[in-house]
């Protein structure tokens, strides 16, 4: 005979029996470790041992409202008639404000009841107990109708409450099991992280694979990668604000989404908002985990994704490292989606510190590399000098004393002409030799145009195209350079989010007194009232706040903006005065 006939049983069947029953369920309960499992059983086994014909667990949420209904008894049809599940209404409720069993003959007959929704089977006698974990109440099992006709007794009671008991131990070893899991999840992923930045060749794809990484294990739709702008903060690199003793005010700092992951998530890339006010400028400011929500701190107000708010539950964790505050990871869910766990959030301030810290050595890994490229060009320089050069000169000395000794004219001429050529030789490797020997600091500017043209790959799917003309390494002083970056960086965003291309060229010329960005894609743009436009001033064009940025970027340096569009290209051409002291 099965529990459940032995249960039907009601008062005609022995003790014995009915504890038998209970053991039964006990051992099916803890039987199971996955959470979704447990929750499962514990419903099946409550109807066996109550002998009742429906059997519900209500999972009661932060908000004291049920945010799980695990239900048993009714089929398939049933369920779709009624819609919606319950969220602890009525009878459902009394359990959540006042956790005690509660046994009704008729649920109909209780002032507090609030009927049933059309086409819920109708019910009868009632059964309610609390299931306690730690001693916190997790939800309450819900039972309705002995199979028999009868009404719920003491035994009944007993018994249920005997197996919530038993249910709570089985639910605590399950979520123990279910975070023990997921931590090994998140060390497997940090430790993976850390081993893919310290190997050579991976560039920007590391952090890529870091917002993948918190997308999976965080179980978010959205997760991004903010950094501070270039030039915003005003005093270097760190940016950890008065965290890190610097005195730098983070919150004068735009931050920019450099990845971003999850279904559309793409239109984020390249976006540049404030960090003050925001979710990742208060993480990178406090150097810990900020989570959204009801809270004394004032969270709940702060903007999420890439300073757009108000979401689902998010949460920021800083890039902190010995160096200062790189940036920040920000991972949200949609609305309604369940809040971050205390052991969320630990585990993803644990990734994002181990992925501060291993982006860091891969920094250092990348500044010896540099160095010794340096070193390497310096030795070179120096024999070049020291040893090329010189034998070259005298050479041409010895050649030119022979011209002086020789009697026929073409063998002047021809000594000549190789002197000559010996002495071009020697302008082309000293030249060589000053471009080996510029300082790094020289190159920074080249440097910073590439990471921005790179950091667009991945949403474009192709790499640009960059020509740098002129001396841009020199010419570019720090404002004039954070003004160019910018640039870029809204032209190639516009790129991505409003033309369908399959090539971009950029170029950034240096002249006597101007500077030349000109980005162009083979796509023209999506506002078809904007593609009928030849040459269009940025700034009447609708809705292109950011290139009405661009247009007052220009005309203060004394320069000036155009986009130019038809049905099968786009041009956008800034210039600049480069400065002179009174531009500025």
């Amino acid at each position: 005979m099965s529990g459940r006939a032995r249960a039907a049983a009601g008062s005609s069947g022995s003790s014995e029996d009915r504890l038998r029953t209970l053991l039964a369920a006990n051992r099916s309960v803890v039987s199971e470790l996955t959470l979704p499992a447990v929750l499962r059983r514990i419903v099946e086994a409550a109807r066996d041992v109550a002998g009742a014909r429906f059997a519900a667990l209500g999972v009661v949420g932060p908000d004291g409202h049920l945010e799980q209904f695990i239900h048993s008894g009714m089929d398939e049809a049933a369920v779709e008639r009624v819609g919606s599940l319950p969220t602890g209404g009525g009878i459902l409720g009394v359990l959540i404000e006042e956790p005690l069993p509660i046994r009704l003959h008729r649920i109909a007959d209780d002032a507090r009841s609030v009927g049933f929704p059309e086409g819920h089977p109708t019910m009868q006698g009632f059964l309610g107990v609390p299931v306690r974990c730690r001693g916190e109440v997790f939800g309450n099992l819900y039972l309705a109708d002995r199979v028999d006709g009868s009404d719920f007794t003491d035994d009944d009671e007993d018994l249920v409450v005997a197996l919530a008991a038993n249910a709570g131990v089985a639910i605590e070893n399950a979520r123990l099991y279910e975070e023990s899991r997921r931590r090994q999840e998140w060390l497997r992923a940090s430790a993976d992280i850390t081993r893919d930045l310290l190997r050579p060749g991976l560039g920007s794809d590391v952090l890529v694979r870091i917002a993948d990484a918190v997308l999976r294990l965080a179980d978010a739709d959205v997760v991004t990668l903010d950094f501070p702008e270039i030039g915003t903060t005003g005093g270097g690199a760190n940016v950890a604000g008065d965290a890190a003793g610097d005195g730098t005010d983070l919150y004068a700092v735009r931050l920019v989404v450099e990845v971003a992951r999850g279904p559309g998530a793409d239109d984020f890339i390249g976006t540049a908002y404030a960090a003050d006010g925001s979710l990742a400028g208060v993480a990178m400011r406090e150097r810990r985990a900020v989570v959204t929500g009801p809270s004394p701190d004032g969270t709940a107000s702060l903007t999420a994704v890439a300073g757009r708010g108000p979401c689902g539950p998010a949460m920021a964790c800083p890039l902190a490292g010995e160096a200062g505050v790189r940036g920040a990871v920000v991972m949200a869910r949609q609305a309604g989606g369940p809040a971050f766990t205390r052991a969320e959030v630990e585990m993803a301030e644990q990734l994002a510190n181990h992925a501060a810290v291993a982006l860091e050595l891969a920094d250092g890994r990348a500044d010896e590399e540099r160095i010794a490229v340096l070193e390497d060009r310096q030795r070179i320089a120096r024999d070049l000098h020291d040893h090329v050069i010189q034998r070259i000169f005298a050479t041409g000395l010895s050649l030119e004393a022979v011209r002086g000794r020789a009697i026929e004219p073409t063998v002047q001429e021809t000594l000549s002409r190789a002197v000559d050529d010996l002495d071009g030789t020697i302008r082309r490797i000293r030249s060589a030799i000053f471009e080996l020997q510029v300082h790094p600091a020289s190159r920074d500017a080249r440097a910073v145009l590439l990471e921005v043209v790179a950091s667009a790959s991945a949403a474009l799917g192709f790499e640009p195209a960059l020509r740098l003309q002129g001396p841009v390494a020199t010419a570019l002083e720090p404002a004039l350079l954070h003004d160019v970056t910018a640039v870029l960086r809204e032209a190639l965003t516009n790129v991505v989010k409003h033309s369908k291309c399959s090539a971009v060229d950029i170029r950034v010329t240096v002249s006597a007194d101007l500077v030349t960005v000109q980005v162009s894609d083979d796509g023209p743009q999506a506002d078809p009232d904007t593609s009928r436009r030849r040459r269009t001033s940025p700034t009447i064009v609708g809705g292109q706040s950011g290139l009405a940025n661009l247009a007052s970027r220009a005309r203060a340096r004394h320069g000036d903006c155009t986009l130019t569009t038809n049905e099968t290209s786009t041009v956008l051409t800034w210039t600049a005065r480069l400065s002179d002291g009174t531009n500025r």
